[in-house]
């Protein structure tokens, strides 16, 4: 297996309980021993995004200019770096992926892996939240939000919008409530490695762990891949190889292996395997982030992203949701971001080889599409009613570039000058034109992907557990037929 990331880290426990399954788990960076205090305190994930702790950064290029990209390069992932949010998406996400002919990936399908993945601690066990899985499941209480989270959500409440006691249930949506996230008791984070590679994983005979072990290459005989390289030039053999790099490395390491678009990888001299729309299809939640600040300290213990809108009366393709953020050197810490992001386009970017093969991915956004403006101006609406509201006035909350939400043009100035990548890159070999339905790739032996790149659609909620449910479910595929 390559990659220890937030897919790679529960395929690997998956896998590894079919005792005849030898199972070898290459991560490019440190194991999860190496966390910084910052990755288990929620409220400091900020810190983390301005570069702390193992991370790799990619610059995306986008319609107006070049915004980072964070992944996580450790052991757990992303899961170790990322707003904690434990969303599951809407059904209609994983039935249109039922409907394109991706048979078992229906909401009928998955809504069951979800459940068994979690123990909700406010909710569960119930008919639709689990109390037996590995993933520790809670929201923050009023106390524990930050002033500005608390302003956001009191403000909002008195101009009209519903309150969700639970955005994983969809029969309670559009509305404002506090997103589920995966911390223990102690209200530190738990990320897949530390919920699936336990220590009696990691005592299972058949289980390996290799870290700090980056793979420079797929090793194939003829149309069957029989192992890896790594960097070091050392060879590592299988008998199928799973690639879970993440969104961006996996479709790169297809690259690299010939198994992409012909006419891309002519231009980089590579000889053809496979000719299939690799790193063709990426998309990614984008929306604008403005910049606020409020008199007084920050308040509460929760993590940056804990209070969030869903949709308002505008259905439930847009969330907003205020979060601290990391303030610059010589600044207090009160500030804060309002953050709109649109959660369905049709659009696609792109994942290709970089000057070298060798080198990074080069990526390219998805272009918003031609109704984002309109899309996202009731969002603005609604903010600019929630600035006028007596919590927002009683935090002192101002934004730092003076701004008109009510303007004609407000949408389009933020979209041009402000816009973010919610890193929740997905699709860049997704299952159908480049993967089968059990995320094999078509017309190659022995190789697999699982990660965020096989969704063939964005789900219309934050990724992170939707990847957890595509590894448990890759990994029942695949013991399935080894048993």
């Amino acid at each position: 297996m390559v990659g220890g990331g937030t897919a790679g880290a529960v395929l690997a426990a998956r896998l590894s309980e079919t005792p005849g399954l030898a199972v070898t788990l290459l991560e490019a960076g440190p194991d999860d021993d190496a966390y910084i205090p910052e990755v288990f305190d929620p409220a400091q994930a900020p810190q983390l995004w301005e570069g702390k702790g193992p991370m790799a950064l990619t610059p995306m290029a986008t319609e107006t200019g070049v915004i980072p990209m964070q992944q996580g390069r450790i052991l757990g992932g992303c899961s170790a770096m990322n707003g904690l949010a434990t969303l599951r998406g809407q059904p209609a996400d994983y039935d249109a992926w039922r409907a394109a002919g991706l048979k078992g990936w229906g909401w009928a399908d998955v809504e069951s892996t979800f459940i068994a993945a979690e123990t909700d601690f406010d909710f569960g066990p119930s008919a639709i939240h689990g109390g037996q899985g590995p993933l520790p499941v809670r929201r923050w209480k009023q106390e524990e939000l930050s002033r500005a989270q608390r302003a956001y959500y009191e403000g909002m409440l008195e101009v009209g919008e519903p309150h969700v006691a639970d955005i994983n249930d969809p029969s309670q949506l559009p509305g404002i409530g506090v997103f589920p996230v995966t911390v223990g008791a102690d209200k530190k984070r738990v990320t897949t490695s530390l919920a699936y590679l336990t220590n009696e994983v990691r005592a299972r005979p058949n289980f390996s762990l290799r870290t700090n072990a980056e793979v420079a290459a797929i090793a194939f005989d003829r149309s069957r891949a029989i192992g890896v390289t790594l960097e070091s030039g050392e060879e590592v053999e299988a008998d199928e190889v799973v690639v879970s790099a993440g969104a961006l490395w996996s479709p790169l390491l297809l690259l690299r292996a010939g198994i992409g678009p012909a006419d891309h990888l002519a231009e980089h001299g590579i000889a053809t395997r496979v000719d299939l729309p690799v790193g063709r299809t990426m998309s990614d939640h984008l929306g604008p982030g403005m910049l606020y600040r409020h008199d007084g300290p920050r308040g509460g213990t929760a993590g940056p992203a804990q209070v969030v809108l869903v949709g308002a009366s505008n259905g439930k393709d847009v969330d907003y949701h205020a979060f601290p953020i990391a303030p610059a050197p010589g600044q207090d810490a009160t500030l804060f971001m309002m953050a709109v992001f649109s959660m369905r386009s049709s659009h696609r970017g792109s994942v290709r080889l970089g000057e070298t093969p060798e080198s990074g991915p080069l990526v390219t956004a998805p272009p918003l599409p031609d109704d984002t403006t309109a899309r996202l101006g009731h969002a603005f609406e609604r903010l600019a009613a929630w600035e006028r509201s007596a919590a927002a006035r009683e935090l002192g909350c101002a934004p730092v570039v003076p701004h008109d939400l009510a303007a004609p043009d407000a949408v389009a100035t933020a979209l041009e000058r402000l816009t973010l990548s919610y890193g929740h890159m997905v699709g860049t070999c997704p299952m159908g034109p480049v993967l089968d339905a059990d995320c094999r790739v078509r017309e190659v032996e022995g190789l697999r992907v699982c990660d965020a790149s096989v969704m063939p659609t964005i789900p219309s909620g934050n990724t992170y557990l939707g990847c957890v449910m595509v590894a448990e479910r890759v990994g029942r595929k695949m013991a399935a037929g080894r048993a």
